[in-house]
């Protein structure tokens, strides 16, 4: 069984809850109840984005900046290939834009995704948070298409992953890399 520990009040070690979570087969997200308020702490360092492709260069940037910040160049890398993969699936499967496959209303200058980063004693999670309920489910890609690995190499870089519904708001689909 698997634990995260989580801050849930003012950051005495008396206000944290061990958050855990059944076994499920490899590579599959998990599922973890935390109260939706959680993603406002002011423990969690966010950053809005606007539902387009092109704003994973932004996550990417900004997620590498805030780790070096804090010291951990180590996990830059993985934590860039992690949030690109997140960003991009919440534009593409977890709003409008992206189910009707049409174009991001650009002059309507809408933020519905949210980037959110949490530095807990040994470990890192990352989180995007989209509007839409639905479960994210790891895809089988074949072998000739561009796409369908997005889960699967969030899954091999992290240490754990998987999902978090948002009473109201959708979810946040979600990494934690533990620090080397």
């Amino acid at each position: 069984m698997a634990h995260l520990s989580v801050a849930t009040g003012s950051g005495d070690d008396d206000d944290d809850l061990a958050v855990s979570w059944p076994p499920v087969p490899d590579g599959m997200p998990r599922l973890l109840p935390v109260p939706s308020a959680w993603w406002e702490t002011p423990a969690v360092t966010s950053r809005t984005l606007s539902a387009r492709p092109e704003e994973a260069r932004t996550a990417r940037r900004f997620v590498r900046d805030l780790l070096t910040c804090w010291g951990l160049e180590a996990l830059a890398d993985d934590a860039e290939m992690i949030v690109d993969e997140l960003v991009v699936n919440a534009v593409l499967h977890g709003t409008r834009e992206g189910l009707t496959r049409g174009p991001a209303p650009r002059s309507a200058g809408l933020t519905v995704l949210r980037l959110c980063v949490l530095r807990r004693a040994g470990e890192v999670m990352l989180a995007v948070v989209d509007p839409a309920n639905e479960t994210p489910m790891p895809r089988r890609p074949d072998w000739g298409g561009e796409s369908g690995r997005g889960l699967q190499i969030v899954s091999a870089l992290s240490h754990v992953w998987g999902w978090s519904p948002i009473a109201g708001h959708g979810k946040a689909v979600w990494a934690v890399l533990r620090d080397p």
